[in-house]
């Protein structure tokens, strides 16, 4: 591929690759592409390629050819470059006492920002003119263009994982929370709830062995308490069943046990008011969706349900749960 080519395509360019072109295109025995992060310059590729020696140089910028290339953001020629560093000398394939030309070019971004230098190097014998800092600083600049483009796309994925990450946790901490609350009413008060009915059932008993005293007074103050106790043991059963809904709308056991899937399906047996005609893909296909993800889809169907039939008075709702690739989809 030529160089034009390469840094046009809509792919990421490979700077190995564009370090060859333009070290074939302009004749030069090599091509080093820096970039920078606005402090210092790094080796992004080079061309002949030299991993070890790459990830040694570091340039600020304004020490030497290439660092004022970068801090000044003009190209530069020089006939006879014979660098100190023994890194750099490797990199640049100089043997000892010997010297190559070279031809900087900064690689500069929409707003003339300075993204990364390209240097490239040949034999003393044939030094870089005018001619050639015109034809191949375009493609510099080109480079400098994709280079910014890659920051960007970089950025905008760093700020996605990021904010991927965040809602995460936000989610991850709002369910424990839910099943922490939904913990404290099944342990505390259910189980008084609970403990309350045991003792209604045990005074009635009571009451049931008195009302054998012949007194009718006292035959009627029982009548009386035996029909409070039936209307506590009424009020019970509604505040325990109306905390068991609670608890069950705070966090789904079914998803922690049994996964999506079966939660969907739970949510829509238990439902009440509506019949939810509910389509799921295997359960298997979600086993490897995240616990945040798994909870929000499940929050979303539960308030789906509850909407539909409090706000559309609905008594039928169709549901469906499908994994299309990486993706899930829930519609209602």
């Amino acid at each position: 591929m030529t160089l034009f080519s390469i840094l046009s395509s809509p792919r990421r360019p490979d700077l190995r690759a564009v370090a060859e072109a333009f070290a074939s295109e302009s004749g030069s025995i090599g091509a080093v592409l820096f970039t920078s992060d606005g402090t210092e310059l790094r080796v992004g590729a080079a061309y002949p390629p030299a991993p070890d020696i790459e990830s040694e140089i570091h340039i600020a910028l304004g020490q030497g050819v290439s660092g004022q290339v970068a801090r000044n953001g003009s190209a530069m020629l020089v006939s006879d470059d014979r660098p100190r560093t023994t890194a750099y000398r490797q990199l640049l394939g100089i043997e000892d006492g010997g010297g190559v030309a070279r031809l900087c070019l900064p690689a500069r971004g929409i707003d003339g920002d300075i993204l990364g230098v390209v240097s490239l190097h040949r034999y003393v014998e044939r030094p870089y003119d005018e001619a050639d800092l015109v034809a191949f600083q375009p493609y510099a600049d080109l480079l400098g263009i994709r280079l910014q483009a890659r920051h960007l796309l970089d950025a905008v994925d760093t700020h996605h994982n990021e904010r991927e990450r965040l809602i995460a946790a936000a989610v991850s901490a709002q369910e424990a929370e839910r099943r922490r609350i939904a913990s404290d009413l099944h342990d505390g008060v259910t189980t008084a709830l609970a403990s309350m009915s045991f003792q209604l059932n045990a005074a009635e008993l009571s009451i049931s062995r008195a009302e054998a005293d012949p007194c009718e007074e006292a035959r009627w103050a029982l009548g009386t308490a035996r029909s409070q106790i039936e209307v506590a043991r009424t009020l019970g059963d509604l505040a325990y069943n109306q905390t068991r809904a609670a608890i069950t709308g705070l966090h789904s056991l079914v998803l922690d046990d049994l996964g999506l899937a079966a939660a969907i399906e739970s949510l829509a047996e238990t439902t009440p008011g509506v019949s939810v005609d509910v389509q799921c893909d295997p359960a298997t296909e979600f086993t490897d969706v995240p616990e945040h993800a798994a909870a929000s889809l499940y929050r979303i169907a539960q308030e789906t349900l509850s909407n539909a039939v409090r706000h559309a008075q609905a008594t039928r709702i169709a549901l469906s749960l499908r994994r299309k690739g990486s993706t899930v989809v829930l519609t209602a």
